[in-house]
């Protein structure tokens, strides 16, 4: 019961955002953002404990100052995905750099020969990143956790989204068939490389100066298929736009070192110091909400 209510009340918002001025939805999606992030808030809270622990050199007013600037940035994402779910968002017109974004995608469609893994994180917006790649030829499969909290919302709108210019999802748990076909084919997969994965899937690596659980499979994959590893990022430079950042693929593949285990450990700290240099430039646009560090308390303690 409780499902069908929240579907059925997404639902009616979406339905009734269509008929309000775009102006007026960002500002209500501001506002929103600062009720879910009040100060003294449990999630206001976790955002700076965690920016104290990437930025340990900043003062309190520069972290309280980029805490800021993150609840802004939630809620410009907010609005944006209510007009891309309902239609009313411009890929296009959103990207400041739109031509070399564009002639960035073609190169990398001519050097295509094995496949491409997009190296992709919770940072500036990553669903209109995945559209606006599908919109210019290079539609992906992301691979992605079952979703729990609301199976209604998830199959009734955000998948049918995610799936109108050809993205596709697939659940982590028997991908690696799907990913040999799609490899096989030519065609892309997303893999988020922020998320903590515990062992056996996952291994631990240093990301800012802590140690922290990723997964496993982009470096899995890379070994075992040898695909294009291109990290992407849409940097957020004003509400409803961005710009398209398509870095040189990674090749790395810790030559240096014959050990199974350590091979794909370094590989996976490789992406995610790519990752965390990308978030050094642009520190509001990651998700500091998300609990990086979870499983590796015990670790750090006996560092100490």
């Amino acid at each position: 019961m409780r499902e069908k209510i929240e579907y059925m009340g997404i639902r009616a918002f979406l339905i009734g955002s269509r008929f309000m001025p775009k102006g007026l939805l960002y500002a209500l999606s501001r506002q929103i953002a600062r009720r879910i992030f009040a100060p003294h808030s449990r999630r206001y809270r976790r955002v700076l404990e965690h920016l104290r622990i990437a930025f340990p050199g900043k003062s309190s007013e520069e972290l309280e100052a980029i805490a800021r600037e993150f609840v802004q940035n939630k809620g410009a994402f907010y609005a944006e995905i209510v007009l891309m779910l309902t239609d009313r968002f411009d890929y296009e017109a959103a990207v400041e750099n739109l031509r070399e974004a564009q002639e960035r995608i073609e190169r990398l469609k001519a050097h295509n020969k094995r496949g491409m893994l997009f190296l992709v994180s919770h940072y500036g917006n990553w669903e209109f990143l995945a559209q606006f790649f599908a919109l210019n030829g290079l539609p992906g499969t992301l691979v992605a956790k079952e979703q729990r909290k609301n199976r209604l919302i998830d199959e009734r709108i955000i998948q049918p989204y995610r799936r109108r210019f050809g993205h596709r999802v697939i659940e982590r748990k028997g991908a690696l068939r799907h990913i040999a076909r799609i490899f096989k084919n030519q065609e892309g997969v997303g893999m988020h490389i922020d998320q903590m994965i515990p062992p056996p899937n996952g291994v631990l690596i240093d990301f800012f100066g802590r140690p922290a659980y990723a997964s496993k499979s982009m470096a899995q994959l890379k070994l075992r298929f040898d695909p294009l590893v291109v990290p992407i990022f849409a940097t957020r430079t004003a509400p409803g736009r961005f710009r398209v950042e398509i870095l040189n693929p990674v090749e790395y593949t810790a030559k240096e070192v014959e050990e199974p285990e350590e091979k794909i450990r370094l590989m996976t700290q490789r992406y995610s110091d790519i990752l965390a240099e990308q978030i050094r430039r642009h520190p509001a646009q990651w998700e500091w909400n998300y609990k990086r560090w979870r499983g590796t308390e015990k670790i750090v303690k006996s560092e100490k």
